[in-house]
C-alpha cells in the first residue's frame, strides 16, 4: 500500500512540476480514441453541428482563460506566509502552470476558430484530429486550472485565519449569541 502511494506521489510530482505532460496526454487520448472509433472525433458530424461544436469549445475555452487571468491575479495579491513560502519553493513551477494554462486556452480557441474558418466540406479530414487534440489539452489544461485553483484557496484560507501573531481568528457563531 506505501508503494502504491508512493508511485500515485510520483506521479502528481510529474504531472504537477510538467504541464506538458498535458501535450502528451492529449495525443494518447486523440489517438485512442481515434483508434476506437475509427476515425478522428469528429468523424460523422455534419458541417453545421462541427461549426456549433468549434463556436462553443472556442468559448468555453476562452472563459477558462479568463477564470485564469482571476487566479493569477489572486496567487499575485495574496502576500501570507504560506503563499511567500509557496512562491519561494514553486514558484518557477508555478509560473510554467500558470502560462501553460493561458497559452493553451488561447492556441485552442485559435485554433478551433481556425478550423471554423476553413472547414467547408461534407467531410473534415485531418484537421479533425487537430480539433481532437484541442479539445483534449482543453480538458487537461481545465483539470490543471481546477488544480491549482483549489491549491490557491486553501492557501489563501489559511494565510486569512491567522492574526499577525499566528493565532486563529475566532469565529463567533451568532446563532448561540
Amino acid at each position: 500500500m506505501a508503494g502504491l502511494a508512493r508511485i500515485a506521489r510520483r506521479i502528481h510530482n510529474l504531472w504537477s512540476e510538467h504541464p506538458s505532460v498535458d501535450c502528451l496526454g492529449a495525443a494518447l487520448f486523440t489517438v485512442t480514441l481515434g483508434l476506437w472509433q475509427g476515425g478522428h472525433i469528429l468523424n460523422g458530424h455534419a458541417l453545421d453541428q462541427r461549426m456549433s461544436i468549434y463556436a462553443t469549445v472556442a468559448s468555453v475555452a476562452a472563459i477558462v482563460g479568463g477564470f485564469g487571468t482571476a487566479a493569477i491575479s489572486q496567487y499575485a495579491t495574496n502576500s501570507g506566509r504560506r503563499m511567500t513560502y509557496l512562491r519561494a519553493r514553486f514558484g518557477e513551477s508555478l509560473r510554467r502552470n500558470w502560462v501553460s494554462i493561458l497559452t493553451s486556452m488561447t492556441a485552442v480557441a485559435a485554433g478551433l476558430v481556425a478550423t471554423m474558418m476553413s472547414d467547408k466540406g461534407n467531410t473534415l479530414g485531418w484537421p479533425g484530429w487537430i480539433v481532437g487534440y484541442l479539445l483534449f489539452l482543453g480538458l487537461l489544461r481545465s483539470a490543471r486550472l481546477i488544480w491549482l485553483f483549489r491549491l490557491l484557496i486553501d492557501v489563501s484560507d489559511y494565510d486569512g485565519s491567522m492574526t499577525p501573531d499566528r493565532e486563529p481568528v475566532r469565529i463567533v457563531d451568532p446563532r448561540r449569541d
